[in-house]
């Protein structure tokens, strides 16, 4: 019986650290020059952490629009950190760990400027193709197009087989979607149920804080946080810490991989660990 209660009392902690993680936020500040204008524009957000930057751009842009005559809505935009352009197709609060977390002391918001140029920067950043019917540039589509195979990818290596992803019914395929843009985690964790079968191998993302190194390999669901670090970044266990969704890892280095991700995933499926060096 006491060990029923446990389990019960395990599995509801485990729930609430997730809602915690799918309704975390941070602060952002994003700027456009105008050149009409002599000082910058500014509008600033709370944007989940575990959210994409397209699915806010059509508001952004929206606001800035009453300050410029240029029409926004048809020119793909980006945004940039440190004159850099950042990669959208990650998670947000991916980005902030790996771009801004190490600076953090210094502001509560995470500034970064809104960029629009015939010349979209594509050796650095996924270009949006897709229009809407009048006109406008649809960042809803490509982000879903892009988020669909990192999921499949993510399916892979997880079951050892794409098919449960594959074998989505439409309406399943479109609820999972839905899910995602309306922040509906029911019906997200539900569907997601039926993509992950089994767990073969854990999806796992490593990046060094303000460093263009990434480590991507499929991981042993047995190994523990430390022994994967001392594997592929061995160099760098006693210079940093790891951090999971913003929250310092390290009291998890004895925890298995698959422990560790059944919480930490991303949308994606993909566990995202940021090397913050001390």
């Amino acid at each position: 019986m006491q060990a029923e209660k446990d389990s019960t009392a395990q599995l509801e902690n485990v729930s609430e650290i997730k809602k915690k993680l799918w309704n975390g936020s941070i602060n952002v500040k994003i700027t456009l020059q105008v050149p009409a204008q002599q000082h910058t524009i500014e509008y600033l957000l709370f944007i989940h952490r575990n959210s994409y930057f397209p699915v806010v751009f059509p508001g952004i842009i929206n606001y800035f629009q009453n300050f410029t005559s240029i029409d926004l809505a048809k020119i793909p935009v980006w945004l940039e950190y440190e004159q850099v352009p950042i990669k959208w197709n990650l998670p947000v609060g991916v980005l902030y760990d790996h771009l801004y977390l190490p600076a953090s002391k210094q502001s509560d918001c995470w500034t970064l400027a809104m960029r629009y140029d015939q010349y979209y920067p594509v050796e650095h950043i996924i270009p949006f193709h897709e229009k809407l019917p009048d006109g406008d540039v649809d960042y809803l589509t490509t982000l879903h197009q892009v988020l669909t195979n990192q999921l499949k990818q993510s399916c892979f290596v997880v079951n050892g087989s794409a098919k449960p992803i594959m074998q989505l019914s439409e309406d399943n395929s479109k609820q999972l979607w839905q899910s995602i843009v309306s922040r509906n985690l029911t019906t997200f964790t539900s569907i997601n149920k039926k993509i992950i079968k089994s767990v073969d191998r854990i999806p796992v993302k490593i990046y060094i804080a303000g460093s263009p190194t990434v480590v991507q390999a499929p991981i042993s669901k047995t190994q523990t946080l430390q022994e994967i670090l001392e594997l592929h970044i061995p160099s760098m266990m006693k210079l940093s810490h790891p951090y999971i969704q913003g929250i310092d890892a390290t009291p998890l280095l004895s925890e298995t991989l698959q422990e560790i991700w059944k919480v930490f995933k991303h949308l994606d499926n993909i566990l995202y660990i940021t090397l913050i060096i001390l």
